[in-house]
């Protein structure tokens, strides 16, 4: 089939070159550079548009969407003096807690503006667990927070969601009171103005449609829909059985307001239909609501130990990404993993099984286009059995045809150190934007412990 090309591997270096304005101290130890495998056939696929790094000096990967306009919005941890373009971003040298950074890039990568969040001081703990961006380019950011101040505005220390303009104005902020950890996993537009969110929790949490628990020592999933001005439409909740856990990794919405979840399980769990059993340690899951929150069907990879990280809707598809180890089976073939592998399980819009890939690497992020094209992007050790050809270990990005899986274009990125795909998304135009990290070399002479740089990268359709 036209499109479907095999791909060989040629490297292109280029400088990855560290924006900011860091101490000085501090320059030798950040993240190597990376380095492109090009292909020589379709050379307009999957190309290297351009690359943005950022030098967050964190241990947490940054994220990234696209809006409407094909703008690219950006969230993200920072423990050092940065400066994107428009000048130093507010930075407090006493605390010790992470701050917090959103910008906005054009579609050629041009800064239009970026914000920094300092701490309050006495905090430690901040998060970014998620980020979109609604049909009138408002950006809506979870995650938790280290008491962030942003000019006369703040986010209160602890889970939260907020509404930011799409100039970066702090326009509403919702937080969710209660006892126990709660965490922000990912975050959804719903199409209707609104999000819907999605993580784990221990202990009591006011959603806003009343007090959930969690069974006391478990770790329970949940979702919550809330409508354009922060407001709790309804809260779902689950929680396995004695000495189980659930936790929801991903949340996507379709045209019609169905929401999927994915995550995984131990224990036995029930979503609203069939229970689901596992023996394993964690297991693949995923689930659909309707748009008021009332279960549809849940799946799982029955007989695998893993997680699904990611998901994408398209035209009557439901794409799950993720990792596992053992033997699942779909449409009756065995999938099966003797270390630590990803996955594609493809689905339609009732729950039935459709096609499934499985390969020697891993799957964090997916993303469809309005071809129902999908992009998946994740890391591998090498070798990589996506397309045609060996690849030294890195990063790669991945596109797929939506009805069967084939790769109609690889690009693999090789760097010295530890590379992490942390989101994928694509423009109206078919640009493939990627998100991540780069571990650094020397993390020991660094303000944190584990420091990383985030990088953001564009392909071309």
């Amino acid at each position: 089939m036209e499109g479907r090309r095999r791909w060989m591997v040629g490297v292109l270096a280029f400088g990855f070159l560290l924006a900011g304005c860091g101490e000085r101290a501090h320059a030798a130890a950040r993240a190597p550079g990376l380095e492109v495998a090009g292909s020589a056939a379709g050379e307009g696929e999957g190309v290297l548009a351009w690359t943005r790094p950022l030098a967050l000096g964190d241990s947490e990967a940054p994220h990234a969407v696209v809006a409407p306009d094909g703008d690219v919005l950006v969230a993200a941890t920072y423990r050092e003096p940065l400066d994107l373009g428009g000048g130093p971003l507010p930075f407090n040298h006493v605390s010790k807690a992470p701050h917090l950074l959103v910008a906005r890039f054009s579609p050629e990568g041009t800064l239009r503006w970026a914000h920094g969040l300092t701490p309050e001081e006495g905090t430690t703990r901040a998060r970014v667990g998620g980020l979109a961006v609604d049909g009138a380019g408002n950006v809506w950011l979870g995650g938790v927070s280290a008491g962030f101040v942003l000019g006369e505005q703040a986010i209160p220390a602890g889970p939260f969601l907020t509404r930011l303009s799409p100039q970066g104005a702090l326009e509403r902020v919702r937080g969710f009171t209660g006892t126990g950890a709660l965490t922000v996993n990912a975050l959804a537009p719903d199409g209707t103005g609104g999000v819907v969110l999605v993580g784990d929790f221990h202990g009591r949490r006011d959603f806003g449609d009343g007090v959930r628990e969690s069974p006391r020592g478990q770790r329970s999933a949940f979702a919550v829909s809330l409508d354009a001005s922060g407001q709790t439409r309804w809260s779902r909740t689950w929680a396995a059985g004695a000495e189980g856990l659930v936790t929801a990794r991903a949340v996507a919405v379709d045209v019609f307001g169905g929401v999927h979840v994915a995550g995984a399980y131990a224990g036995s769990v029930c979503f609203g239909g069939p229970a689901l059993v596992t023996v394993r340690q964690r297991t693949p899951f995923v689930l659909k609501l309707s748009s008021d929150g009332a279960h549809a069907w849940s799946r799982d990879l029955r007989g695998t130990t893993g997680t699904a990280n990611a998901l994408a809707v398209g035209p009557d598809r439901v794409f799950v990404g993720g990792n596992f180890s053992g033997r699942f089976y779909f449409q009756g073939k065995p999938h099966t993993s003797n270390g630590y592998h990803g996955f594609v399980t493809v689905f339609d819009g009732n729950g039935k099984e459709r096609w499934a890939r499985s390969f020697e690497a891993t799957a964090t992020a997916l993303a469809t286009d309005d071809a129902g094209q999908l992009t998946v992007a994740g890391t591998h050790d090498g070798g990589l059995d996506l397309g045609g050809g060996a690849t030294p270990a890195g990063l790669y990005l991945a596109r797929l045809h939506p009805e069967d899986g084939a790769s109609l274009w690889v690009r693999s990125f090789t760097s010295p150190s530890a590379p992490l795909a942390r989101t994928v998304a694509v423009d109206v135009s078919g640009h493939a934007v990627a998100a991540g990290t780069l571990a650094r070399a020397h993390p020991e002479g660094t303000p944190y412990p584990r420091a990383q740089d985030g990088f953001l990268l564009r392909l071309k359709p």
